[in-house]
């Protein structure tokens, strides 16, 4: 019998015997499922410029309107005629000397307004500074205000890191919408220049990029 047992075994395995208690039988398919969530988006905040407008002139011995105050810019000296003149200033800038200056303290931070020396004493650049929650949305208002006027220019990079966008509006009455503004976003902060020049925007430019360090 001990000599049978390895031939049993053998011819066993040939045959492809198994033990009922191993069977694992048919093996059962696999089925993946895909489950698709849907969020609703949450609403950016939105910006919508200010209407392009005219400023009124300011003459001598007139109050300033409300929200604007005699007082220093602390961003840039107003220059010819209201200091001597010298350094960097708004009358060399601008192209137009100065004989008042006031402060947009309605605006946080606070804005400048530059008047004209001789009638009608009509402002000749104003700087305009508005916070934002984030840079982000800093940028897309840069992006709508210059799309709010025409012909505009991109200055990328104007100084590092800093985008700005040269295009035309409305600032005073007898150019129409043809006066230049530079407008350019830092951080959370969107500052928009106007000047009364129709002739170039390179004054508009160049006052924003001397005033870009002082945010």
């Amino acid at each position: 019998m001990r000599r049978l047992l390895p031939l049993v075994l053998a011819l066993c395995a040939l045959a492809g015997c198994t033990s009922s208690g191993s069977s694992t039988g048919p093996t059962s398919p696999t089925i993946t499922r895909t489950q698709t969530l849907t969020r609703t988006p949450t609403a950016a905040p939105t910006f919508t410029p200010a209407p392009a407008a005219t400023v009124q002139p300011l003459a001598p011995g007139q109050q300033p309107g409300q929200g604007e105050v005699d007082k220093t810019c602390p961003y840039i000296r107003s220059g010819l005629n209201e200091d001597s003149g010298g350094g960097v200033n708004v009358a060399d800038i601008e192209g137009d000397r100065v004989y008042r200056t006031t402060v947009l303290n309605r605006l946080k931070p606070a804005g400048c307004r530059f008047y004209f020396y001789a009638p009608p004493y009509e402002a000749v650049a104003d700087i305009q500074p508005r916070l934002f929650a984030t840079a982000t949305a800093a940028h897309n208002a840069l992006v709508l205000t210059a799309q709010a006027g025409t012909e505009q220019i991109s200055e990328p990079n104007f100084v590092p890191g800093v985008d700005g966008i040269c295009y035309r509006t409305k600032f005073f009455g007898a150019d129409g919408q043809q006066d230049w503004a530079f407008a350019f976003a830092k951080g959370k902060l969107l500052v928009v220049v106007h000047t009364q020049r129709k002739d170039t925007s390179r004054n508009a430019f160049y006052l924003g990029k001397a005033i870009a360090g002082e945010f």
